[in-house]
């Protein structure tokens, strides 16, 4: 719920602000934490919530990274874990992370367990993390896999930072050399073929096709930019509402060379890092594959992994459930049948998370060298059909000039 709220502070000072709470008590504690003390209050339709600043307001992964590993700590120190996540409160300056807090540390003053407490938030803090806190507190240990879950995220993060980087820079240099070649057609070439007409060069066919080309971009590139500008806005609406479209874009994405490698490594040492986690702290394969599948991003994977859940309900081994998906790598596979066989797959499956997690790191590094050759042969090609669309009429221009 968000609140619009006109306060004065201790100082006399007199304020207006976006809050968000999980009810008016609540907004009456926080505000009262921090010596606050509202004049007046309305709550806010949740159809505004988009458009409130403290509504747009993010908590990071690394900040909840920061949270589990300090909350590890609170448990391990014998401090009451009431008063730790306050102290964790009062110590931020993001008011979204501040609130949840907050409201956390209440509900565990009534008696609410942490993994109860957190629930409300399982859109922040993953449903992942709190299947592992649910198992801590039922295990009692919980420091444990406090720590274990705080190591997990800080991997995928880096790992996901790691992915878009190398996807980023093949997007930015096709688009750079795009534009570029759009500026020669538009601007450059109509300047040179102005002159050969001017001098009534015979043109090849070529050289007369890259003019109607030229001419075409020049009269429509604005209508072209907003058909563009169209399209992206249409294609993010329908990718966001409609799972099919989403299916199609992910499986096509993962028909392009290079980034098809990226997508593949990432997916793969995700689900190995989280199955090999899930393993050694005592979750179910089953509902650890059911919570892999509700919460991976990528259609494809998604739907191979509920296809995989599936099999593996009926009985069948991890390794075979995989393998009959289709979108597993075989390196992944054969690893997991070794674990399944010899009983270590706990140890292989952190084998295969390493194994990928290297591969985009690499990604990540080589990305350029991998690219510039690609790169390259565009340029070179179209700088070719250039100089044979031109060299032609050049050479004819001078044999005129001659005469």
């Amino acid at each position: 719920m968000h609140f619009f709220v006109v306060s004065i502070n201790r100082l006399g000072q007199k304020g207006v602000d976006f809050l968000e709470a999980a009810d008016y008590d609540v907004l009456l504690k926080n505000l009262e934490r921090e010596f606050v003390y509202p004049l007046k209050i309305w709550q806010l339709p949740s159809s505004m919530s988009s458009s409130i600043p403290s509504g747009r307001a993010k908590v990071s992964a690394y900040q909840i990274i920061e949270m589990m590993d300090n909350l590890h700590l609170v448990i391990k120190s014998g401090l009451p874990l009431h008063q730790g996540i306050l102290d964790l409160a009062e110590d931020s300056d993001n008011k979204k992370f501040k609130n949840m807090m907050f409201h956390i540390a209440d509900d565990i003053n009534r008696g609410r367990s942490l993994s109860g407490a957190f629930t409300p938030y399982k859109d922040i803090v993953g449903v992942m993390i709190l299947n592992l806190m649910k198992i801590g507190e039922e295990t009692g240990q919980l420091e444990l896999t406090l720590k274990r879950g705080s190591t997990f995220l800080r991997r995928i993060t880096e790992l996901k930072k790691k992915a878009k980087s190398a996807l980023i820079y093949p997007s930015f240099a096709f688009i750079a050399v795009m534009g570029a070649m759009l500026v020669w057609m538009i601007y450059v070439l109509p300047q040179m073929t102005g002159l050969f007409k001017e001098m009534n060069v015979e043109l090849p066919a070529l050289t007369i096709a890259m003019m109607s080309i030229s001419d075409f971009l020049a009269n429509y590139i604005g209508y072209m930019g907003l058909a563009i500008v169209f399209f992206v806005i249409i294609f993010k609406v329908l990718h966001k509402k409609y799972k099919k479209v989403r299916w199609h874009t992910d499986r096509l994405m993962l028909k392009i060379p290079v980034i098809r490698d990226v997508i593949v490594s990432f997916n793969t040492a995700f689900i190995s890092e989280y199955l090999r986690l899930a393993l050694i702290s005592g979750i179910p394969i089953f509902s650890a594959l059911e919570t892999l599948g509700k919460n991976i991003n990528n259609e494809v994977f998604q739907n191979a992994l509920m296809e995989a859940t599936k099999d593996v309900g009926r009985g069948s081994q991890l390794s075979n459930a995989f393998a009959k998906t289709e979108v597993f790598p075989l390196f992944c596979i054969r690893m997991m049948r070794v674990g399944e066989n010899a009983g270590t797959l706990e140890t292989q499956l952190e084998i295969v998370s390493n194994h990928y997690y290297e591969r985009v790191d690499n990604f990540a590094e080589n990305i350029g060298k991998i690219i510039e050759p690609i790169v390259l042969i565009i340029v070179g090609g179209f700088m070719a059909m250039v100089m044979v669309g031109l060299m032609g009429p050049m050479y004819d221009l001078l044999s005129n000039m001659k005469d």
